[in-house]
């Protein structure tokens, strides 16, 4: 398994613009074609927002990324985003692998 952390600097005033649109565009496209959502979380002032994210390996969030960028779900997030306007300062992306299993 491969986890993907994405961490997205936010404005607080955008926080619920934000969320609602990960739910309504996001969410529903990652979901269909295979990726795992662990869980999504923000600090206590609401000025950072992290999910992490499971996939196979690299190549399985390839693929789904791929998959998503051809879907109409895709293009009206394109849209909808030049129209809500800036919904993050700052965003960065990291995979991470297990270092051992601790499902016990």
């Amino acid at each position: 398994m491969v986890y993907r952390v994405r961490t997205y600097d936010i404005d607080p005033d955008v926080f619920e613009r934000f969320n609602s649109f990960f739910h309504e565009f996001l969410l529903p496209n990652q979901l269909r074609f295979g990726s795992k959502l662990i869980g999504r979380w923000s600090n206590e002032n609401k000025t950072k927002i992290t999910a992490i994210w499971e996939y196979a390996d690299k190549q399985q969030y390839m693929q789904i990324e791929e998959k998503i960028k051809k879907t109409k779900l895709h293009k009206q997030a394109q849209n909808r985003k030049l129209e809500l306007g800036s919904l993050y300062l700052s965003t960065s992306q990291e995979f991470w692998d297990m270092t051992g299993n601790y499902q016990l």
